[in-house]
């Protein structure tokens, strides 16, 4: 990771971008905040919509509230019943 001083260096946006296409950069501006400048992917593009997105966010506080499922004792008697079930059909 490379750091670049926006307090020393005159720099373009577009000299930031060419130097954070190959590697992540520390961006310290001219007030002294730091920033890490690197490209996204497509993952993290996704997590930024989706956290913009109203209807979703409505969705995962609706599931939050919730309850139920299975402990993970249950889960595998479950899968053990399916299996002997699986087995005697053969």
């Amino acid at each position: 990771m490379i750091t670049l001083d926006l307090r020393t260096q005159h720099l373009t946006i577009d000299e930031l971008f060419q130097a954070a296409a190959s590697e992540a950069v520390h961006v310290i501006a001219k007030d002294g905040t730091i920033f890490v400048l690197e490209p996204a992917d497509e993952f993290e593009r996704e997590v930024v919509q989706l956290g913009q997105s109203k209807k979703f966010m409505a969705f995962l506080a609706e599931r939050s509230k919730e309850s139920g499922g299975i402990s993970l004792e249950e889960a595998i008697k479950r899968l053990e019943r399916t299996e002997a079930q699986t087995d005697e059909g053969e």
